[in-house]
């Protein structure tokens, strides 16, 4: 009898505090910052050739938003992703399957799609939104995905792409030339976006060597930089290793100005 509840006792600490510990002990993450050394052209003012009450905020023109740079030289919209090899499959840490339930928003403000950049999971829910008080559409095209969307004014539209990419595609509105986003469909969760300061976090990713890839639309891969000791590679790619329990942190990655004025 003893023998028998000792063993329901372990089944049990496997099933359930077990998974927890277990978690705990397998799961790493990664962050970082990016930064931009050297100067990069200023952001040119759009050319708004309609709706410029609904499009110019206060009366002023937009500026171009593909290339954010701070004072400070902190670069936003940096694609930090994991580059599957061919037959490796990382397992997805238990808190992701809550996320993928959870439904983005890609809205559309002053004629202006918010947030720029964006990472999806295939077949995770998207709300395509519309805050402004003229007509919009949303015409996303990927390597793998195609969807054109209309959104009349205080509108929305939720859609799914289901297709995977390996690099980040194109958001545009036909009707407002001007208006363009990024946006990454993945079948994994372990991507992110820097954001206004440059950071970025990747969370509980499966413990062992993976390969990162940065990428950025002014550039696309960012090849050649410097990473701690290393340097990426000609797709943007650098190995780290993600130990139990511990977060590896990049520290400050400089990318060269001249790679973004292209």
């Amino acid at each position: 009898m003893k023998k028998l509840i000792g063993l329901s006792l372990a089944v049990w600490m496997v099933l359930g505090l077990g998974a927890a510990v277990w978690a705990q002990g397998e799961w790493g993450n990664l962050k970082g910052r990016i930064k931009v050394e050297g100067a990069v052209p200023a952001p040119a003012a759009e050319e708004i050739d309609k709706d410029q009450a609904a499009c110019m905020k206060d009366g002023v023109k937009p500026l171009d938003d593909n290339l954010v740079v701070d004072k400070e030289g902190s670069l936003r919209d940096v694609f930090v992703m994991m580059l599957l090899k061919p037959g490796s499959d990382p397992k997805v840490h238990p808190s992701y399957d809550e996320k993928k339930t959870q439904q983005l928003v890609l809205d559309n403000v002053n004629c202006r799609f918010v947030p720029h950049a964006l990472v999806v999971r295939a077949g995770q829910a998207i709300t395509l939104k519309n805050s402004d008080d003229v007509g919009h559409n949303c015409h996303i095209v990927t390597m793998k995905n195609e969807e054109n969307v209309n959104l009349p004014q205080h509108g929305s539209v939720e859609i799914k792409l289901k297709a995977a990419d390996k690099t980040p595609g194109n958001v545009v509105c036909d009707i407002h030339k001007w208006m363009d986003a990024v946006i990454l469909v993945r079948d994994e969760p372990y991507a992110a976006v820097t954001d206004e300061k440059g950071n970025f976090l990747i969370e509980n990713l499966p413990a062992g060597k993976w390969t990162f890839q940065f990428w950025h639309k002014k550039a696309g891969y960012l090849s050649g930089v410097s990473v701690g000791k290393d340097k990426t590679g000609k797709r943007g790619e650098v190995e780290v290793e993600i130990k139990n329990g511990e977060t590896f942190d990049f520290g400050q990655i400089v990318v060269p100005a001249a790679s973004l004025n292209k």
